[in-house]
C-alpha cells in the first residue's frame, strides 16, 4: 500500500499582524498520529512550516503528494492544511456569492492568491481510486463575518484575514454585478408570472414568487461544480464561521485539529468519517464554529484513511 502525508502549518506570514499560534502544533500533532496509529514512516510524510510555506512549495508538497501511485485501490493520501483563510472577488463567474475562498500560504499575494479554483483543479487529476482526505483547519471567511466566543473560550484568535480596502471594494463591485444582472433578469420574469392576478392577489404572492424565480436562475447560472470522485473533505467551519486558534491543553492549537486528534485516539484509529465529524462537533460544542464533512455519501461510513478497496 502506498500512503503519503503533506501537512502545512502557518504561523507567521510576510505581514507580522497575521501571526497565529497553533498551526505549527497542529501539524506536530497530525505527524505524530500518523505515525503512531497509521503506520505512516517518516519519509511518507512531508511538512511545510512558516517561511517554508509559500504558494510555490505548496505546489511542489502537493506534487509530491499526487505521485507514485500503486494503484488496485491500495494508494491513501492525505493534505493537511493549518493557516489562515480569506476570501477574494470571483473574476470568472462560476460562484453564486460572488466569491472565492482562498487559502493564505506564508507569501499570499492579493494579486495572485491560491484561490479554490487552483485547488480544484490539482483535486481533479487524483485517480479515483485512491482515497484522498483534505483536512482544512482554516476559515473562508470575509471581513463582515467576525464570531464573539463564548467566555469559558480563552485566548482565541480566527484563522482569518481581512481584505485589504481595494479587494474589498472589488469584492463589493462583483456582488453588484450579480445582484444587477438578477434583477435584469427577474423583471420580464416578474411581469409575466403575475399574468392577470389582481393588485391585492399580486401583493401578497409577489416575494414568494420572486424567490423561487431567483432560485431557479441561480440553479441554472451556478450549477456546483462537482467533482465526480471519491473525495472527502474535513473543514474546520462552514464559509461564513471562523476557525478558532485557541489554547488548549496549555498549548495552542487549531480547535478543529485537537477535536479530530481527540476522537481518533478515543477509537484507537477505527472511527468512520461520519463518527468523526460527529465526535468533533460534540467536542467543539464551546466554539462558534461547525465542523463540515464534503464527501459522497458512500464514503461516510468508510474508516478514516482506509485504501479504497
Amino acid at each position: 500500500m502506498s500512503k503519503r502525508a503533506f501537512l502545512v502549518g502557518i504561523n507567521e506570514f510576510t505581514r507580522a499582524d497575521w501571526a497565529l499560534r497553533g498551526c505549527v502544533n497542529d501539524t506536530l500533532t497530525m505527524r505524530q498520529l500518523l505515525g503512531d496509529t497509521f503506520g505512516f514512516a517518516s519519509d511518507q510524510i512531508y511538512v511545510l512550516h512558516n517561511q517554508d510555506a509559500t504558494a510555490q512549495k505548496i505546489r511542489e508538497g502537493l506534487a509530491w503528494l499526487f505521485s507514485d501511485y500503486k494503484g488496485s485501490g491500495q494508494d491513501v493520501r492525505l493534505f493537511h492544511f493549518a493557516s489562515h483563510g480569506t476570501q477574494v472577488a470571483d473574476t470568472v463567474g462560476d460562484e453564486d456569492d460572488s466569491l472565492d475562498e482562498v487559502i493564505v500560504p506564508y507569501d499570499h499575494s492579493w494579486t495572485n492568491p491560491f484561490k479554490d479554483d487552483l485547488l480544484r483543479a490539482i483535486f481533479e487529476q487524483v485517480p479515483d481510486d485512491v482515497r484522498f482526505t483534505f483536512i482544512a483547519d482554516c476559515c473562508h471567511s470575509g471581513s463582515i463575518n467576525k464570531v464573539v466566543y463564548p467566555p469559558e473560550v480563552q485566548d482565541v484568535r480566527g484563522r482569518h484575514v481581512d481584505p485589504p480596502k481595494r479587494i474589498q471594494k472589488l469584492i463589493n463591485q462583483a456582488h453588484i454585478q450579480r445582484l444587477e444582472k438578477e434583477e435584469a433578469w427577474l423583471q420580464p420574469q416578474l411581469e409575466e408570472a403575475r399574468g392577470g392576478m389582481s393588485f391585492p392577489e399580486w401583493l401578497r404572492s409577489r416575494e414568494t414568487i420572486r424567490e423561487k424565480l431567483l432560485a431557479r436562475f441561480r440553479r441554472e447560472k451556478y450549477k456546483p461544480v462537482v467533482i465526480n470522485k471519491p473525495q472527502t473533505l474535513l473543514a474546520a467551519c462552514r464559509d461564513e464561521e471562523t476557525a478558532a486558534d485557541a489554547l488548549i491543553e496549555g498549548a495552542h492549537r487549531g480547535a478543529f485539529t485537537w477535536s479530530l486528534a481527540q476522537a481518533i485516539r478515543e477509537s484507537n484509529g477505527s472511527i468512520t468519517y461520519g463518527d468523526l465529524i460527529k465526535r468533533s462537533q460534540f467536542l467543539l460544542s464551546n466554539y462558534t464554529q461547525n465542523p463540515q464533512l464534503d464527501c459522497p455519501d458512500d464514503l461516510r461510513d468508510r474508516l478514516f484513511l482506509s485504501p479504497m478497496a
